[in-house]
């Protein structure tokens, strides 16, 4: 039987004066390969912080029979140097005292016979492809740099439990591989939170976490993934025929009501026969009015149930129904992109050439740090290159990783309403519901909004636009969806019609979005196409 790593109890977090986020989980993670899935918002990074022991629940307890690390998805701002950030400092300053001569028995303490721990935190450094030294101040670290080393650092402890909260966010291609083969070999078991399919494919048990609860799926993440898909069909079915319950009772109840309207107008015209006892009419008056009370009882409860029913069914199928997203089909016809001898403004000295015709798909890639971001602000216009000559259509959108064609002030309708004027009120909350954003998180400030979110609306930008645009500049605008968002997002990019540049490491993502060609930049930086 597999160890047991954590076991949840009774786990509820509620917000003051809001309503749970999750309540009622029980779960036990053993020392074995588990993912943590949900759309976004569902709570998941909240309870790896609660089994980690960052965050108290409402109610609950968590038992952890085992040592376990915690990787978090942000990074608070930290003033300290690597060591620090790594919790080895201490050891570090006992060492240095130590070899200076100190015999405090403190230090020794501290030290714990872990005499090499200066030379095993240069290794990680060396690892992680981290220059410097464990003075190295920890805010000077690439989010890249910061997640590999931690990652680093844990893996050392092969019995250990992880919890990761989207380890692969800040990771290249080539470092996410490096990530995926860490994760085959721990023998510690982890629970990851990801979106990262190629991840999550070495997953053996999967939990769902969504308003309802936490359902287990304990075959792997295509099987998880099938069941899905058989679930979101008998859901369909269920509120199709809830829906024609309803319609079938509105119909008996119509006609009970009209036979005893019958029987009521008959009552009344025998008021009028001298021959019918008046007391006899009085008593046929009230039975009629007692049965006409019991009816409306009765259907006012039968009506009750039934909503409930329907209430049930359409909540199941808003569970697996995922948002709408259109990027439009409207073709560009001019030509879209054109390079010649640009150089980037920020030390790359190669000059970039790169012709890109109408319709055309390309992926940029590169390792973190070889200029793909940079390259696409000056796409956009957003800044000049340091030489060069560029050409592009008139109509281009750049959907950047912090999005930041949105403004934080405002809501989700006022940022639709600047990016894409020209539509009634009404359909920009067609819009809005389109994506399954709720009416009162629509008029939030969109700095409220969660990642998955504030993605949406940025396309919304493109989908609503009266224009179609020339080009469209994705820079990593899969990091923050959820599964059933990035599969509608691959859904959009196979039917958009202008031209594409894409920025992702996601390989199921570049394949959906039918590209045409990768543009490789490399450090130093070193330029050349290829065909896919």
């Amino acid at each position: 039987m597999t160890a047991i790593a954590i076991h949840a109890h009774q786990l509820t977090f509620a917000p003051p004066g809001r309503d749970p986020v999750f309540q009622d989980l029980d779960v036990t993670f053993t020392v074995d390969r588990h993912a943590l899935v949900g759309r976004n918002g569902s709570g998941k990074s909240l309870l790896a912080r609660i089994l980690a022991g960052q965050v108290a629940p409402t109610q609950g307890s968590v038992v952890r029979h085992m040592a376990l690390d915690y990787l978090p998805q942000r990074w608070p701002v930290f003033a300290g140097g690597v060591a620090e950030a790594l919790g080895v400092n201490r050891k570090l300053d006992a060492l240095q005292r130590i070899e200076s001569g100190s015999v405090d028995p403190l230090d020794f303490q501290t030290i714990d016979e872990d005499w090499g721990i200066r030379e095993r935190l240069r290794r990680w450094l060396d690892e992680a492809g981290v220059p410097g030294d464990e003075t190295r101040p920890w805010e000077s670290l690439s989010g890249g740099e910061r997640v590999r080393l931690r990652l680093t650092a844990m893996f050392e402890q092969t019995h250990h439990f992880l919890i990761l909260d989207e380890p692969g966010n800040h990771l290249d291609r080539r470092s996410r591989h490096w990530l995926r083969e860490c994760l085959r070999m721990h023998m510690g078991g982890y629970l990851l939170i990801s979106h990262d399919r190629e991840l999550l494919a070495d997953a053996q048990t999967i939990d769902d976490l969504s308003p309802r609860g936490m359902q287990r799926y304990g075959d792997g993440f295509a099987a998880y993934l099938t069941q899905r898909e058989a679930e979101a069909e008998a859901a369909e079915q269920q509120l199709d025929h809830a829906r024609r319950e309803q319609k079938a009772l509105d119909r008996r109840q119509q006609q009970d009501r009209e036979r005893l309207e019958q029987r009521q107008h008959k009552a009344d015209r025998e008021r009028g026969n001298a021959n019918i006892a008046t007391i006899l009419l009085d008593r046929r008056k009230q039975r009629s009015e007692d049965t006409g009370a019991r009816l409306r009882t009765a259907q006012r409860s039968q009506q009750e149930r039934q909503r409930e029913r329907l209430t049930e069914a359409r909540t199941r199928v808003d569970l697996h129904r995922s948002q709408r997203f259109d990027l439009g089909t409207l073709p560009a016809t001019h030509a879209s992109l054109l390079l010649e001898d640009v150089i980037l403004p920020h030390g790359h000295a190669e000059p970039i050439d790169l012709h890109l015709a109408p319709g055309e798909r390309l992926h940029l890639c590169g390792d973190n740090g070889s200029g793909k971001s940079s390259l696409l602000v000056i796409i956009m216009g957003h800044q000049s290159p340091r030489a060069g000559r560029m050409r592009r259509g008139a109509r281009v959108l750049l959907i950047d990783q912090h999005y930041s064609l949105l403004q934080d002030d405002l809501s989700a309708l006022d940022n639709l309403r600047t990016l894409s004027p020209g539509h009634t009120p009404t359909r920009y909350r067609e819009y809005i519901a389109g994506i399954g954003l709720r009416a009162e998180r629509a008029d939030l400030p969109a700095r409220h909004l969660s990642g998955g979110e504030r993605v949406k609306l940025a396309l919304l930008a493109l989908d609503s636009a009266l224009e179609p645009y020339d080009l469209l500049l994705l820079d990593e605008p899969d990091s923050h969806l959820d599964l059933d968002s990035r599969h509608l997002l691959e859904q959009a990019l196979a039917t958009y019609r202008g031209s594409l540049i894409l920025v992702s490491h996601d390989a199921a993502l570049i394949e959906q979005a039918g590209i045409e060609r990768r543009f490789p930049l490399r450090k130093p930086l070193a330029l050349v196409t290829q065909r896919e």
